[in-house]
């Protein structure tokens, strides 16, 4: 799945014509840097890929000041199409992927329980500690305006998301550890994930 060309393909649709600074500022603004890898380099390298397609084309340069001259690019007719089938499988699919901690679990060998243990404990660690970073990047969002429902309701959304994602793996942490320590008792129903979190949050923020 290619992010990049899907995030740069929409800013363009939606914000207009853009050289390829604006667009790293807009991927900045949005941290589709961070969670998509849409970086500077990976930009700049699809945009010209996307010209050479015929996705966008070039419409003028312009320089200002002292600056390098910049390529204002458009989307084209084709490049809307190619936009629609990516959010098609982005959004209308579920994400096909590689599961290695299902693979450690599954085929720990002889592993005993206590250093399994202990890489469990590292993990949740990792799980807790993005919990914290993402709820200080809610508190500033929501300071700065871009995660109030009210100005973005997609960016509150698609970050609510990445925070239930988060918080449903520390509850299979809970479970897991019951299931190792022999507490478990019968599988758990789906309603014990209700400790990922209020469920009345399970909307916007």
């Amino acid at each position: 799945m290619n992010l990049t060309r899907l995030i740069a393909l929409g800013l363009l649709t939606e914000r207009g014509a853009r050289h390829g600074h604006q667009l790293k500022r807009d991927v900045e603004v949005t941290k589709a840097d961070e969670w998509a890898g849409a970086g500077a380099g990976s930009l700049n390298r699809e945009l010209r890929q996307m010209a050479a397609e015929g996705l966008i084309k070039a419409v003028r340069t312009e320089r200002v000041g002292h600056r390098p001259e910049r390529t204002i690019y458009q989307i084209t007719a084709e490049g809307r199409r190619e936009l629609a089938i990516l959010r098609e499988r982005a959004i209308g699919r579920i994400q096909d992927g590689t599961d290695p901690m299902a693979a450690g679990l599954i085929f720990a060998g002889s592993q005993d329980r206590a250093a399994l243990a202990g890489l469990l404990a590292l993990h949740r660690r990792a799980v807790e500690a993005e919990l914290e970073r993402l709820a200080v990047e809610r508190e500033r969002g929501m300071r700065e305006g871009y995660l109030q429902p009210s100005v973005s309701p997609l960016q509150a959304a698609a970050f609510r998301r990445g925070e239930l994602r988060m918080q449903a793996e520390l509850a299979w942490h809970r479970e897991c550890d019951q299931m190792l320590t022999g507490e478990a008792g019968d599988a758990p129903a789906g309603a014990r994930t209700a400790d990922a979190g209020d469920p009345s949050a399970a909307g916007l923020p």
